[in-house]
């Protein structure tokens, strides 16, 4: 079914659901980005999240919460977009596919945000998310992450996780 064909309200809240992600990951809101998800929450970003559980296993959002926090803590400024929101219904089931562009950023000098390649990683792919409504609200019940490239200074992701393992110590 097209979005076009079922409530305006709805596909308005699934955008807003997308943007409370990105804002919240970006602003380092993290009870903004844990009200996105329903209690338990299938999650599967390939190589991103393996180590933390198998995708078909569903785990605590409040876990993942702590698994987002101890990378995006570690960046100086990170920057999501996500657009082109696609919107599908099966078996009684929403979901709602996009486009992302992860900007993440360490400077080399705070004072002078200006960066280089090696300042920056930058992450584009595809989210789907399937949506439950929760208490009236829609919330992520599951969520994939397609990389289709990356590009910057990867090594950037391990240093950032080091950070903010000191920041939480």
């Amino acid at each position: 079914m097209s979005s076009s064909e079922y409530d305006p309200l709805v596909r308005q809240a699934l955008i807003d659901n997308y943007n409370n992600y990105a804002e919240g990951l970006d602003s380092k809101n993290w009870p903004m980005v844990r009200a996105c998800f329903a209690d338990e929450v299938l999650i599967d970003y390939g190589a991103i999240s393996a180590p933390t559980g198998a995708p078909e296993v569903p785990r605590r959002a409040d876990d993942w919460m702590k698994n987002l926090q101890g990378v995006i803590n570690g960046f100086d400024i990170t920057r999501h977009t996500i657009s082109n929101h696609r919107f599908f219904i099966s078996e009684g089931e929403i979901s709602c596919r996009a486009y992302l562009r992860a900007d993440h950023i360490i400077f080399a000098n705070p004072e002078m945000p200006v960066i280089g390649p090696e300042e920056t990683v930058v992450v584009v792919g595809e989210y789907t998310n399937r949506y439950r409504q929760i208490d009236g609200v829609w919330k992520i019940c599951k969520s994939e992450l397609v990389v289709n490239w990356s590009e910057g200074n990867a090594s950037l992701l391990a240093i950032a996780t080091e950070r903010a393992m000191a920041l939480n110590s």
